[in-house]
């Protein structure tokens, strides 16, 4: 499928994760918008037509799984990604409820931006065909 027109939104409050992500997936031609936490990733669905979300879980101000349940009341269809580090017991317990509160998938971070390309890829394959224009 042809990244032309697609828009994946990246949510993270590392900058080095955010840019890393950004040019990786630019060069594959995708349109890539950036938040540093639940907030900013918020407003960005208000704004913009967005394919895919990769969300973090720890973030400032509204942290993940508060963001995703925000997301998936507002934006049932947009397939959101939760990621996390680490392997503590927390953690994991965090992805499990991630997935229960709709994430489409939970990946575990360091994760290279070639295996997130082929999760956008997926969800493209996936999505129901989108009907009328898009959000502006």
């Amino acid at each position: 499928m042809s990244p032309d027109g697609v828009t994946v939104l990246i949510a993270d409050d590392d900058k080095l994760v955010l840019a890393t992500y950004k040019y990786s997936f630019e060069r594959h031609g995708y349109h890539v918008l950036l938040a540093e936490n639940g907030n900013a990733a918020l407003a960005h669905l208000e704004k913009m037509s967005v394919d895919v979300v990769f969300l973090d879980i720890l973030m400032p101000q509204k942290e993940g799984l508060e963001t995703l349940l925000e997301m998936k009341q507002r934006f049932p269809e947009i397939p959101v990604y939760v990621m996390s580090g680490g392997a503590g017991r927390s953690k994991q317990d965090i992805l499990a409820m991630a997935k229960k509160f709709g994430a489409r998938d939970v990946i575990r971070k360091p994760v290279t931006p070639q295996v997130l390309i082929t999760h956008i890829e997926d969800a493209l394959r996936t999505r129901p065909q989108r009907g009328g224009a898009k959000r502006a």
